[in-house]
């Protein structure tokens, strides 16, 4: 229970924080003011302080800021109600259908906005531009960067150390490092490649575009610089909680799991200063924009560019920091084709997952082998395998897992128990007994679906 309430706290700042910088990305900037507003563009003669327009635009802004609070209010009301389920996967599966509900609110407000703004920008703009495409200035194409590639690689390298390192110390927690070691290899190739888009035009003047992006580009380097940083003292926050604690799995679970808020709450605080930081850069520009696209037809809602008469696969999003695919591109379909494949997994793995921890742990001698059956069929061992079995009364300490579940109904995988490393077991942790299973190549820990049925399993055994 106390697991659970870790796990929930973690989606409960993680999904109120991000959900705060969203919607200030998409809802609360400084609407009206600005170039894009709710990711329509506006021209130079309809922008500040044009008065007759403004007055126009104000009531939609204030309107769309109030059902914004209002929405939020709603889901914080069901992540507190969320908090109170008993079952960690079952939590998981709500935690991931208020996610969504979160991104459908949130652009479905924004989309509202720029309908109705781009409805009133017609009014005030007779005659439409023809739709362009500004590329980059060509004075300064591909000269202007902002990322230093040695701070990069020396963290990198640092990384890989302490990878290596940490594996051999802590070879339970091997694999967990080597993923946390390609996230940030992951995370370095973004940088470049955000670090190399073509850069943005404003101006007519060379100077002022390269002044421009070359801040954006520095700005952007440097909060890329601070996740890597932040990725690389998350390995050694675990290890040091796995250390300390002896490989006791509940308590390095809970160390574990601070650290992992800690992590968390300080990767939102850098998003939040690059946000802050960009809209400051804005700001100071915002006098000089005369340039830009009015290709509103092309952005779908003003959150999803399409447009097959454009080349580019990346462009730059008209609504907070980083760059969105061109749909149109055969690039941006498979895209979106996979993130709907992904999104489509990680419900049927959760429903998967939520539905075998409902049902009980089966144990059962079927012909010549003892079957543990949960769902699926998890172990099969043969009876003319086995070579010693044992009735104990609790689980020798410490357990730590190497790959499989440790919820609160049940403990399934492969785990260290004691000092033998590569033990499969199949146990539920309400369980008073448990028969432990000695073969020549493992050894396995199980119970039954109750403890009369793991008592008779064992004298079938004898």
């Amino acid at each position: 229970m106390k697991l659970l309430c870790l796990w929930n706290l973690i989606f409960l700042l993680s999904f109120i924080s991000v959900s705060l910088l969203t919607r200030w990305f998409m809802i609360w900037t400084e609407a009206g003011r600005g170039n894009v507003i709710f990711g329509a563009s506006i021209p130079v003669e309809l922008r500040w302080p044009n008065q007759e327009f403004h007055r126009q635009i104000e009531p939609i802004i204030r309107r769309m800021r109030r059902r914004c609070w209002q929405t939020l209010a709603a889901e914080a009301a069901l992540a507190l109600l969320i908090c109170l389920l008993p079952r960690m996967l079952l939590a998981a599966i709500f935690w991931m259908l208020l996610i969504f509900l979160d991104m459908f609110l949130t652009f479905f407000l924004y989309g509202c906005g720029n309908r109705t703004i781009r409805r009133i920008k017609a009014l005030y703009k007779k005659e439409e531009n023809t739709p362009q495409i500004v590329y980059a200035d060509l004075t300064n194409s591909g000269r202007i960067h902002g990322l230093h590639p040695l701070p990069f690689a020396g963290v990198l390298l640092v990384n890989l150390v302490l990878t290596v390192c940490l594996g051999k110390s802590q070879p339970d927690l091997k694999p967990a490092f080597w993923i946390l070691m390609g996230c940030q290899c992951l995370i370095a190739l973004l940088s470049f490649f955000m670090d190399r888009l073509r850069n943005r035009v404003i101006s007519a003047d060379s100077a002022v575009n390269a002044n421009y992006n070359r801040a954006r580009k520095k700005v952007m380097a440097k909060a890329m610089l601070e996740l890597m940083i932040l990725s690389t003292c998350l390995p050694l926050a675990i290890g040091a909680a796995y250390t300390v604690n002896q490989g006791n799995l509940r308590l390095g679970e809970f160390a574990s799991i601070a650290g992992f808020i800690a992590y968390f709450l300080l990767v939102i605080l850098v998003i939040a200063l690059l946000a802050y930081r960009m809209y400051q850069i804005d700001r100071k520009y915002q006098g000089q924009m005369f340039l830009g696209d009015d290709d509103d037809a092309h952005w779908i809602w003003g959150m999803f560019y399409y447009n097959p008469k454009d080349s580019r696969n990346m462009v730059e999003k008209r609504v907070g920091i980083g760059s969105t695919m061109n749909m149109a591109r055969p690039a941006g379909k498979w895209a979106m084709v996979f993130l709907g494949l992904v999104i489509a997994a990680v419900f049927v793995f959760l429903g998967f997952f939520a539905v075998e921890e409902t049902l009980p742990m089966r144990a059962q001698i079927q012909e010549d082998e003892v079957i543990c059956r949960q769902l699926i069929v998890n172990e099969r061992i043969r009876k003319t395998d086995v070579r010693d079995t044992e009735l104990l009364e609790q689980m020798p300490e410490p357990i730590v897992r190497t790959n499989g579940s440790a919820t609160d109904e049940y403990l399934k995988g492969t785990f260290r128990v004691g000092q033998e490393k590569g033990c499969q077991l199949f146990v539920r942790r309400d369980a008073r007994v448990i028969l432990r299973i000695r073969t020549d190549q493992k050894t396995y820990y199980i119970t039954g679906e109750n403890d009369r049925l793991t008592e008779e399993l064992y004298r079938q055994l004898q």
